[in-house]
């Protein structure tokens, strides 16, 4: 090896010893290679010529020489070969060492970390990306699930309103409703004069009129246990001990027949008090369900029948029983007997009034 000097051949000996690649070249005072050494193979310099310019050999050198101060550093240039080396500069008299050592294996890592950390943010993104997406897909599958509950709960709500709960229960396991209730008791009861008031009043009122009427049915349907079947116009039909029988189905419906006349009385339609005329009966009835898009629950028998015609019977603000009822109430109602009264299609049939 050619005398360079201490510091060059100090770093010349570290690198062979941790097998990494160095070479060095001195340049004389007219910019000539003077001497050569180390692995100039590796960097791909091997052609360089004694006693030429560097320049002309070493195009990346071009203005570099002769360097204002030395030593002198340039980290990390590409070389022809297509290494990296880091380059040295030390000044020795009236020349210059030109020292190479190899940094290949540092680029070629910190474009692998470099690489590495691209990669990672491409899969932070698309994790971000997913994590978005997925946080979008389960917001819409929530407010999805949430809007099925409210239309479920909505249907739900909409199934009571027509049906008794066990009914509805029965009718969404898809069985046929048709039952055979022995003893129940069957409520009709309409607006006295409500056709000929309704004229008088308009729509508007003639609406909030059988509004309160039949909310108050519904409410006091609830209190005592009965069943609200269906209105009809301006008559309300409702029933006691059905679905699920109860030995006071008479008891149940009167006292409800009470309250609802109470009811009527607390509101005016047209300028007079509310009023009504309700007619009870007690006996066996079938009971179903009809439809399929547009069904109903609904009662037969002539226990309905009857009923109907009682309740037409009855005068204004009364209430009329039949003699099947009177007997299941007992002695805990007192009520005033009728005259046997012939009522179509059935003959002549014994009522009685409960007190006003």
């Amino acid at each position: 090896m050619p005398r360079v000097p201490k510091e060059v051949r100090s770093w010349i000996y570290d690198f062979f010893y941790n097998e990494r690649s160095a070479a060095y070249l001195k340049i004389d005072a007219r910019q000539c290679i003077a001497a050569k050494g180390g692995n100039f193979e590796h960097y791909g310099l091997s052609s360089l010529r004694i006693g030429k310019p560097v320049a002309d050999q070493l195009e990346f050198m071009e203005g570099l020489l002769p360097c204002p101060e030395l030593p002198y550093h340039m980290p990390m240039v590409e070389l022809p070969g297509g290494c990296v080396a880091d380059l040295h500069l030390f000044g020795d008299g009236g020349s210059v060492w030109l020292l190479f050592l190899d940094a290949t294996p540092e680029r070629d890592n910190q474009q692998r970390l470099q690489q590495k950390a691209y990669e990672m943010t491409l899969l932070q993104e698309r994790e971000r990306q997913l994590n978005e997406k997925l946080q979008s897909t389960n917001e819409a599958l929530r407010e999805s699930q949430e809007g099925l509950s409210r239309e479920y709960r909505r249907a739900e709500s909409l199934l009571l309103n027509i049906l008794p709960a066990s009914i509805a229960e029965r009718l969404k396991a898809d069985e046929q409703i048709a039952d055979s209730h022995a003893e129940v008791s069957v409520l009709f009861a309409d607006i006295v004069g409500f056709t000929e008031r309704a004229r008088s009043v308009g729509a508007t009122t003639t609406l909030a009129i059988l509004n309160y009427f039949f909310k108050a049915a519904d409410l006091l349907s609830e209190q005592h246990g009965c069943e609200k079947i269906k209105t009809i116009g301006d008559c309300v039909m409702a029933v006691a001990g059905l679905p699920t029988a109860r030995s006071d189905h008479a008891q149940a419906l009167v006292h409800y027949a009470l309250e609802l006349r109470e009811a009527a009385r607390r509101e005016r339609f047209a300028g007079e008090p509310l009023s009504l005329r309700i007619g009870i009966h007690s006996g066996p009835i079938v009971a179903g369900v009809i439809g399929k898009r547009r069904f109903v629950y609904d009662l037969w028998g002539d226990t309905v029948n009857l009923a109907a015609r009682i309740q037409k019977a009855a005068e204004p603000d009364e209430i009329r029983i039949s003699d099947a009822t009177h007997k299941l109430l007992g002695p805990d109602f007192a009520c005033d007997p009728l005259e046997e009264t012939e009522l179509r299609g059935t003959g002549r049939v014994r009522m009685w009034r409960l007190p006003a």
